[in-house]
């Protein structure tokens, strides 16, 4: 080619370019990619970035990972795709692991809009911060709830929630926490919701769910999303986020975690990543549960970027990519893909059909107690918001262990805000408030409040699914019986104790926190909340409401000093669910495996002629450092549970208190 032959070419392309909206010619996608979306959650290891490329070619890209992955990651693959330019730009939150590469890619591609969620308790000295506001520049906007994000080709990405404001016009309050276990920039994250054709993504960042005692907007997030196909499991997998009540609400068929092998924070959870792939989705179908730690080949697929840290506590049934992982799809099916994973084809759920611009109501509820005494009646207060008023509708029903619903009548107090009564119930009554909240176009949202009436028998909170799951979970209640572990015996930073009375035991938590310490001996009344980790069942006293207008009421009260329980005297063949929770002694027993390890936790095999079961001693017991003992002897301890997988039916272990417990034959 001539001098002048490339000349003229130049000046061609030059004119060619400076016709409007000329680029988005050169990005149209190649054949057989037509009239797809395409979302590809990057390889940017520990963080998050996630691009979305529409049919026409235009991207919107949801983060940067942390920093030098925009460079290294982000820049690479929009430049491998054809990409001039980023035409939307959305920033979670502020973390370095979202908002770090953010810059990078901004330096190397023109930003048409960059939404994020403003000066909102922005952490203004923060360097990645700095560095993301300035490369911007006048390409900032805030972005508000019903934020609609128009990518061309039927691809709309809607703001669902920002800084706890929510599309319905409800708000949850994230700025009045001041307390240790409080996650607020988490919970400031913005939540998109990608919509084309029957297929939608919920992509929320690193939004809280109320794990480890953070506050809980995943819940009545998932009331406006609805059933998706796909979402992204918030913070990485970690337990602050995908509690039962998102997961069982979204009903999706894929979900997708980004996180390094090198993360420190063990993400994935295992514990949230089990409960994922154990899910029903939309057709009903109960999947099967592996029982094991390895990787799900079914719906629903969860699928990463990366292989898992080495950790017990650390999910491995993800199927790894090894790279990026790409959707496409044409919104009526989809291809999940990526790096070495073998392509997934699959149609959308057809639980939606087409866009949705109008959203159902959402729906909050408090009680008032929050536990209420024998008798005594409970306020309920309920937060209905839709299209910024209320709801055309609202019912309210309650159920008494499980009985017939009986309606409410529900007082209208302002606006969104509404308040009903139940009356009062004898102890240990279950109380279930539901509520179904109806807008003039038939979306609805439904949520349900639960709690224990009194004072509850231990054995009531005991209730579990075929798959070992308890029933209740989150439910306010207050026990009352004696202690058999006290504070201090399992940890020095948080109350980790057992608690007893006539009909089971129950563990007892409150994290990172020993607010008043107990005794073993001492008859206490304990409310928390039930939960369950690793099977086990356990209390939470955690206040979950550090802050004003809500009463504290969770944790302990010592109702006198008293002297320690008789351990019930086992066998080993005879330890079950019936008996965790419960102080024991098994006699005659032998170290099958294992070693006391001088220093740290560590876990032995015993039997006693009926069976095996773990020996947990704890690194806090004063244990550590003692002889392994080589001859038959007894112990006492608490009977717990350690079982990752469902179903929760193995795992169970004892763990004594103290040197004192293990009673070793004395030398003649």
């Amino acid at each position: 080619m001539t001098n002048t032959s490339r000349r003229t070419l130049l000046i061609i392309f030059a004119l060619f370019l400076a016709i409007p909206g000329s680029w988005l010619l050169l990005t149209r996608p190649t054949q057989g990619q037509e009239s797809k979306l395409r979302i590809f959650f990057v390889h940017v290891g520990q963080g998050h970035s996630a691009l979305i490329v529409s049919p026409e070619g235009r991207s919107l890209l949801i983060d940067g990972g942390p920093e030098g992955a925009g460079a290294a990651e982000v820049v690479p693959l929009m430049h491998s795709l054809g990409l001039t330019r980023i035409d939307y730009m959305v920033a979670s939150h502020y973390h370095s692991d979202h908002i770090g590469g953010l810059d990078e890619v901004a330096s190397a591609f023109p930003v048409g809009v960059a939404f994020d969620r403003g000066d909102l308790a922005a952490p203004s000295t923060f360097a990645p911060y700095r560095r993301y506001i300035q490369a911007v520049g006048s390409a900032r906007r805030t972005i508000t709830p019903g934020t609609e994000i128009d990518l061309g080709g039927g691809v709309i990405a809607t703001c669902l929630v920002t800084g706890g404001r929510l599309i319905s016009g409800g708000d949850i309050p994230i700025l009045s926490r001041n307390d240790q276990l409080d996650q607020l920039e988490n919970s400031a994250s913005i939540g998109l919701l990608i919509q084309f054709g029957d297929f939608d993504a919920l992509i929320c960042g690193d939004l809280t769910g109320g794990g480890i005692n953070t506050t809980d907007l995943e819940s009545v997030v998932a009331q406006l999303a609805g059933d998706v196909d796909l979402v992204q499991l918030n913070h990485h997998g970690s337990r602050t986020s995908g509690n039962t009540a998102f997961l069982q609400t979204l009903r999706a068929e894929v979900g997708i975690v980004q996180m390094g092998s090198n993360n420190e924070f063990f993400h994935p959870s295992l514990v949230v990543t089990d409960r994922f792939i154990n899910g029903t989705p939309t057709n009903g179908q109960v999947p099967p549960a592996p029982n094991f730690n390895v990787p799900v080949e079914r719906v629903p697929f969860f699928i990463q970027n990366q292989l898992s840290p080495n950790s017990s506590s650390v999910s491995q049934q993800g199927l790894v990519a090894g790279g990026h992982i790409e959707i496409a799809t044409d919104g009526a099916t989809y291809v999940v893909g990526g790096g070495v994973l073998h392509p997934i084809t699959m149609a959308t759920d057809g639980a939606g059909r087409g866009v949705r611009r109008d959203f159902p109501p959402s729906v909050r509820l408090r009680s008032d107690p929050l536990v209420p005494a024998a008798r005594q009646p409970a306020a309920i207060f309920v937060q209905a918001s839709d299209d910024s008023t209320f709801p055309a509708r609202l019912e309210a029903t309650v159920e008494i262990d499980g009985g017939s619903p009986i309606i409410l009548p529900v007082q209208k107090l302002h606006e969104a805000n509404y308040r009903l009564e139940v009356p009062g119930q004898v102890d240990g009554a279950r109380v279930e408030v539901k509520i179904c909240a109806t807008d003039d176009t038939g979306g609805e949202s439904r949520a349900v409040l639960g709690y224990f009436a009194g004072v509850t028998p231990i054995a009531r909170c005991r209730s579990n699914d075929s798959l070992g799951e308890v029933f209740f979970e989150h439910f306010p209640v207050r026990i009352s019986g004696t202690v058999t572990v006290g504070s201090g015996s399992f940890s020095v930073v948080q109350n980790d104790i057992y608690v007893e009375d006539g009909s089971g035991g129950i563990h007892v938590q409150e994290y990172n926190s020993i607010s008043r310490a107990v005794a073993a001996g001492d008859q206490v009344t304990v409310l928390g909340r039930l939960g369950q980790s690793g099977g086990e069942t356990f209390l939470d006293s955690t206040n979950p409401f550090p802050s004003y207008p809500f009463e504290p009421g969770f944790g302990f009260a010592i109702v006198s000093p008293g002297s320690a329980r008789v351990p019930a005297v086992e066998s080993i063949g005879s330890i079950g669910e019936a008996t965790e929770g419960r102080l024991v002694r098994i006699d005659n027993v032998r170290i099958a495996s294992g070693t006391i390890r001088v220093s740290g936790s560590s876990n032995l095999r015993i039997s006693d002629g009926t069976g095996s079961l773990t020996l947990r001693i704890e690194s806090a017991t004063g244990i550590p450092g003692m002889v392994t003992p080589n001859q038959p002897f007894s112990i006492i301890g608490v009977i717990g549970q350690f079982d990752s997988f469902r179903p929760f039916s193995s795992g169970y272990q004892i763990s004594p208190r103290s040197r004192s417990d293990l009673l070793l034959a004395s030398t003649p």
